[in-house]
């Protein structure tokens, strides 16, 4: 049996939050997640209105990595947001996540979505270099922002 790529139903959700944790727990995250919170956090974003979420999964039918997000409408045209895209740290640079963007992608032509987008913090790591390798641009008209409430 090969590796898989295919939509994620919500028995995976569990599976998905374990991965989550373990990988932004460690370098060069190392943020205070728990499976509980991770879980509660993967829940939100599937009861989300167009909500998309995909998993790789290894021959024994483990989830390596996963993708989820949401299709947004906007005036002249459909984006897709990427909430979360999350491959164990063992398993990295092996195209898992080049294979959920792919798939990704593909689903979204269907749907005819126009285009999509994410955020990602800048010198953690290697995310930045790896969204550019999969076609990815910095958007210069865009910036995020945030406030602290409290």
């Amino acid at each position: 049996m090969e590796n898989l790529v295919r939509l994620l139903s919500e028995n995976d959700l569990e599976e998905a939050s374990t991965i989550y944790t373990y990988v932004f727990c460690s370098d060069p995250w190392n943020e205070p997640w728990i499976n509980q919170t991770s879980y509660k956090r993967l829940k939100d974003i599937s009861e989300t209105p167009g909500y998309i979420g995909i998993g790789y999964f290894d021959s024994n039918n483990q989830m390596i990595g996963f993708l989820v997000g949401n299709e947004e409408q906007w005036a002249d045209g459909k984006s897709f947001y990427i909430n979360e895209i999350c491959v164990l740290t063992n398993t990295q640079q092996s195209g898992i996540g080049s294979s959920l963007l792919k798939y990704l992608k593909n689903i979204l032509k269907q749907k005819n979505v126009d285009t999509a987008y994410l955020s990602t913090e800048r010198g953690k790591g290697k995310p930045e270099l790896f969204f550019r390798k999969n076609g990815y641009v910095t958007n210069e008209s865009r910036v995020i922002m945030t406030t602290t409430i409290f």
